[in-house]
């Protein structure tokens, strides 16, 4: 059984992906050995307030257990207290996830202090999301960048007691990140080379990959194919497809 850590919902504005239902997303990831996944709600990247985009999310996998789902919250709208309530009221939370980019504010921000020390009292994970696509191929009027590697570094030294997971990371900034901090794993969508796996394994310990497919914008097979084909023992193959996911988010 594998389980991905980075699969969304709904429409995306830029690309026609497909709009799965909660049953149907399960359907398709279990084509490529997936039977859990953690979901975020692709609508509450672009509307101002989240919320609505969560409301969905929540509803779309209430009865789909295979479906973890993972709200997205702005800690700089300052209703962010409210809505972590609200998010964990609505279900059994493992994590919450924050696009910094998308929502205008850096990991410098002073905001970010009470956030963290409301998730760790929550007992609640962050992932944190890098880019949600490539550079190359965004909307030519959407002039957007990944979160930049002293960013992260800066918001991994400032929070050494919390432990984050980074999707949408390439292999480049996890070789930078991994020089001098212990405190963040990452899922391995946008780490991209021939044999990823055994290329990126040198630079982070294997305990600190999982398995991530940024379902639908990428192709759910060919990213689960990465960890399938790799040239690793099996035991190795399991901790990044199941084990990791498994321990830090305790499912």
């Amino acid at each position: 059984m594998l389980i991905d850590t980075n699969v969304n919902l709904g429409p995306w504005p830029f690309t026609p992906v497909p709009e799965y239902s909660g049953p149907a997303l399960v359907a398709h990831l279990a084509q490529s050995g997936i039977r859990r996944a953690l979901v975020s709600h692709f609508g509450a990247v672009f509307l101002p307030d989240p919320m609505p985009a969560n409301r969905k999310l929540f509803a779309a996998v209430r009865r789909t257990p295979a479906l973890l789902p993972v709200p997205i919250l702005n800690p700089a709208l300052p209703t962010w207290p409210e809505q972590l309530a609200e998010c964990r009221a609505a279900a059994d939370l493992r994590a919450v996830k924050i696009l910094p980019n998308y929502h205008n504010y850096t990991l410098r921000a002073g905001h970010l202090t009470g956030f963290m020390a409301a998730l760790a009292k929550a007992k609640l994970r962050l992932i944190l999301n890098v880019r949600l696509e490539d550079e190359r191929h965004k909307y030519f009027a959407l002039r957007m960048t990944g979160v930049p590697v002293p960013q992260l570094a800066h918001f991994l030294g400032r929070f050494p007691s919390h432990h984050v997971l980074f999707t949408g990371i390439g292999m480049g900034e996890v070789e930078q990140l991994a020089k001098d901090h212990a405190n963040f794993s990452a899922e391995i969508s946008f780490c991209e080379t021939t044999n990823t796996l055994e290329h990126l394994l040198p630079k982070l310990p294997a305990r600190r990959i999982m398995l991530g497919t940024c379902t639908p914008l990428f192709s759910t097979r060919g990213e689960a194919d990465k960890l399938r084909r790799a040239h690793l023992p099996a035991r190795t193959k399991a901790l990044i497809g199941t084990a990791n996911a498994r321990r830090f988010f305790k499912i």
